[in-house]
């Protein structure tokens, strides 16, 4: 993630050397997460029968290829090769995810765990950009030289530390190669499908701004690379403090999942419409708030599904997820950015929709969703609905 966070400032004012339009940027990301869709019920299954460890080497060794062609490329169509390479590569997250769900003991636990990953994306936003920023400095490809290198690095290192995590690996699993198949299967999966849809109406509605939210800042508030990269840097301090200390002593302690639900996808909404026009010193705060309620959603989302999963289908059905956040990040990108080149607020409208559909599928289906509460004595009590 600290190799993730230290391209975010520089990559679409990067990119705008070869395009300045932005759908075109836009669909940079799209290409990216296209091949994530179709590489990621393939990683989630190859990682049940063949184990996590061996996945999750694989997709960071591919994710420093990638970077290195990124780095080399003279021209928009290399920036493309790269990000297909880059996409087929992005499974590392989703197995991150399974790991970690296997290695927990409880539902606690597991949310706990799980809290694991908005956290490494936290410290990543706090040292990555500003790193970044002055690597740019150097010269506008160090940033790419370096995230490939530490991916690398990063996979070595797997390699020799990481232990697998699932015991009896699943030797007669079957290799999902149709992500369209997996897709419908989780989709009117009773168990699964309203928690899948609610993911992806999240999802549609966090991409709908994280692909243009630099340029958004250089364009309305003339943010510079160094500038945008402070930004993401205190931003990503937020999410951290949440993570660590907020989502265990606060949010979890107090409040039921479904309950932390609503409560987020509400204050989005708000958070989303207050952006389109708020001056700087207002925005500032309204996205560090915005960080940390994605932050919590994001979390206890995932937390649901994958408690839901049974174990020989966990990384299926994660990789499931994944996949269909993937197709958000192919859709949403592409049509924040063609309607960006009409009006500068249309993502933080799209993004505000969305995640009103987020809250629509909370009030639909509450009685579903409630579920068992979470009880930090270890017991688990029914209550009535």
């Amino acid at each position: 993630m600290i190799g993730v966070t230290i391209i975010l400032p520089s990559l679409p004012i990067y990119v705008e050397k070869f395009s300045t339009s932005t759908f075109m940027i836009s669909i940079m990301y799209s290409v990216f997460a296209a091949c994530a869709f179709l590489a990621g019920p393939i990683m989630g299954s190859l990682s049940d029968r063949f184990g996590r460890k061996p996945v999750i080497v694989t997709c960071l060794l591919g994710t420093s290829l990638s970077w290195v062609v990124f780095a080399l490329s003279p021209n928009l169509w290399i920036i493309f090769l790269s990000r297909i390479i880059g996409g087929f590569s992005a499974g590392n997250l989703s197995v991150a995810q399974s790991y970690l769900t296997d290695i927990s003991s409880d539902e606690k636990d597991r949310a706990i765990k799980l809290g694991l990953i908005p956290t490494a994306i936290g410290i990543g936003f706090i040292t990555g950009p500003g790193i970044g920023s002055l690597l740019a400095k150097i010269s506008p490809s160090i940033p790419f030289w370096f995230t490939g290198a530490l991916a690398f690095i990063n996979g070595i290192a797997a390699i020799a530390f990481l232990p697998e995590s699932i015991a009896a690996k699943q030797k007669d699993a079957k290799i999902q190669f149709n992500s369209f198949t997996t897709i419908w299967y989780g989709l009117t999966h009773k168990k699964y499908k309203t928690l899948i849809l609610l993911l992806l109406a999240t999802s549609m509605s966090f991409e709908s701004y994280h692909s243009t939210f630099i340029l958004f800042l250089n364009r309305r508030f003339d943010f510079s690379i160094t500038n945008a990269g402070i930004l993401l840097t205190c931003i990503g301090i937020m999410i951290a403090i949440n993570q660590l200390v907020l989502m265990k002593h606060f949010w979890l302690k107090y409040m039921r999942p479904y309950k932390i639900q609503l409560i987020a996808s509400s204050a989005l909404i708000l958070l989303f419409l207050a952006a389109t026009s708020a001056r700087l010193r207002i925005f500032i705060p309204i996205i560090a708030i915005l960080g940390v309620m994605e932050g919590t959603l994001t979390v206890i989302n995932g937390s649901e599904l994958s408690g839901k999963a049974e174990e020989h289908e966990r990384g299926k059905i994660i990789g499931i997820s994944h996949a269909l956040i993937a197709i958000s990040q192919v859709i949403a990108p592409a049509m924040s950015g063609f309607f960006m080149d009409y009006h500068i607020n249309a993502p933080w409208i799209i993004s505000s929709f969305w995640m009103g559909i987020v809250f629509l599928i909370l009030i639909m289906h509450k009685r579903e969703l409630k579920g068992t509460p979470l009880d930090f004595s270890g017991r688990h009590e029914l209550e009535n609905i």
